[in-house]
């Protein structure tokens, strides 16, 4: 055989697929379970261009996606086009740092990559999932356990007497993000406990403590609520299947929980955290004024003062993204809101389901008190929204394709 047909040949075409789904696999994993690994966002940023976009550069001219919603692809990119068409408005003059517009269309060529993305591996293995968030649990598990052991090292003298905020070892040591991250991982553990073999379960069980030691540590409040929710939930079911066991372990639980709220850090008393972002969204508003319609365009970053204080954000999602685009973008964003939990419900029997809605809703929690418009290169926010609503639509989008088939 000449080189020219073993190139041309059914062999050689499938294994260019294979070894580009191989890296394309490897790419999601280092953007997901990647945020519990790398110190810094570089590794996913890297991984994403060279793991992500090139393998699907080098897929797209010789498989397409099965199926693709246009409907649900069109709501999930209305709100970043529109952020993107709002930069060719935008006054470069009040930024901090400018970017041209086209830089926008390419974050939203990249979310678009990834939408396609999921669904291609989702054709190959609609079970992939799973597995997924088995890895997530318990490399989070493995993660908090590393992070746990820096922060004894770094503060063991003045530990017990004080027990300084947890910053970890990922992401640059972000208390706020890390802690969001961790719950995740909380949650994926969640999901193998009720879900897995009795071995998996208890590497589950065993696998939670650490990363609700990290959360309570880092004392950031909303993944704080998460867990407590989790934990009441579990309670509950515990309650309603006669388990007195495991009604004993949550309720000693939720005990510790509270006691070390009340008496172990000051959470609640930090209220300089409040004052100062109810200070931020009001600048963030009231630099708004009469472009509150369509907003003023997407700068790249816009500074503002708050309490004789720069602030790079709004330190709100919603807000900053309204700050840019106007109540337009946010009719956008809730028209995203609607269409994840319309799709969650209808399948809210499915365990994987029901384990991205609540990792969604938790990182949309944190990020409306945390985060910055959702237009940006891959980053928390990703984590934090982007990449749990592509697979709430896309794993939803699949089940329903099943379900159509069979009828």
């Amino acid at each position: 055989m000449s080189v020219a047909s073993f190139y041309q040949s059914k062999s050689f075409k499938n294994h260019w697929i294979d070894f580009w789904f191989g890296a394309l696999l490897l790419g999601f994993y280092c953007i997901t379970v990647g945020f519990l690994v790398f110190p810094s966002n570089s590794g996913i940023q890297s991984s994403y261009y060279s793991l992500v976009v090139i393998p699907m550069f080098a897929l797209l001219p010789v498989i397409r996606p099965s199926k693709v919603n246009l409907k649900l692809l069109f709501i999930f990119l209305s709100a970043p086009v529109y952020l993107a068409i709002s930069s060719f408005w935008a006054d470069p003059n009040i930024a901090t740092a400018y970017r041209e517009p086209v830089f926008f269309f390419k974050l939203v060529l990249l979310l678009l990559l990834l939408f396609l993305a999921v669904r291609m591996l989702l054709d190959r293995n609609p079970e992939f999932p799973i597995t997924w968030v088995y890895v997530m649990a318990f490399v989070g598990g493995v993660s908090a356990v590393a992070s746990l052991a820096d922060y004894v090292i770094t503060h063991h003298s003045v530990l017990p007497n004080k027990f300084p905020r947890f910053k970890g070892v990922i992401w640059g040591g972000d208390t706020n993000r890390v802690a969001a991250f961790y719950t995740a991982a909380f949650l994926a553990n969640l999901f193998v406990f009720f879900n897995a073999s009795k071995m998996y379960k208890w590497l589950a069980a065993v696998s939670v403590v650490p990363l609700v030691a990290c959360v309570l540590l880092a004392q950031s409040k909303v993944p704080l609520a998460v867990i407590l929710c989790s934990v009441l939930v579990v309670a509950f079911s515990a309650l309603k299947k006669g388990n007195k066991l495991w009604m004993l372990i949550t309720v000693t639980a939720l005990s510790a929980i509270g006691l070390w709220l009340v008496f172990g850090t000051n959470t609640f008393s930090r209220h300089y955290s409040f004052f100062i972002r109810g200070e931020i969204w009001s600048v963030a508003l009231e630099e708004l004024g009469s472009q509150w319609f369509f907003g003023a365009g997407l700068n790249y970053r816009v500074s503002l003062v708050a309490d004789g204080t720069t602030f790079g954000q709004a330190h709100s999602f919603i807000i900053d993204a309204m700050r840019f685009g106007g109540i337009v973008v946010v009719c956008l964003l809730i028209s995203q809101l609607i269409t994840g939990l319309l799709n969650a419900y209808r399948h809210i029997a499915n365990p994987i389901v029901m384990f991205l809605l609540v990792w969604w809703l938790s990182g949309m929690g944190t990020a409306l008190v945390e985060a910055q418009q959702p237009l940006i290169r891959p980053s928390y926010v990703w984590f934090l929204y982007w990449i749990p609503l592509i697979m709430i639509i896309q794993v939803c989008d699949t089940k329903q394709s099943v379900c159509t088939t069979t009828d």
